[in-house]
């Protein structure tokens, strides 16, 4: 009874292990993701003409919400 306890603590800790790696995972492919897109919208950004590529910002700036990223990109804090 002890070695099927033992197997079960083991298998336990396995399938933690394994969780832990699919979250760190899922984490890199989201920074992934996001870097990607970011770059992706700045190209854009760069083709654009003037008046399209303001009313673009002022978009993406909308969906900043954090305090600290808007001070960071030199935004106004958003009307609470």
């Amino acid at each position: 009874m002890a070695d099927i306890g033992t197997q079960i603590k083991q298998t336990r800790q396995k399938l933690r292990v394994l969780q832990a790696k699919a979250q760190k995972l899922r984490r890199e492919d989201d920074k992934r993701l996001k870097v990607l897109y970011g770059v992706a919208s700045l190209a854009l950004l760069k083709d654009l003409p003037d008046d399209k590529r303001q009313s673009t910002l002022d978009r993406l700036h909308s969906k900043i919400i954090r305090e600290n990223d808007r001070e960071f990109l030199g935004l106004p804090p958003l009307d609470e």
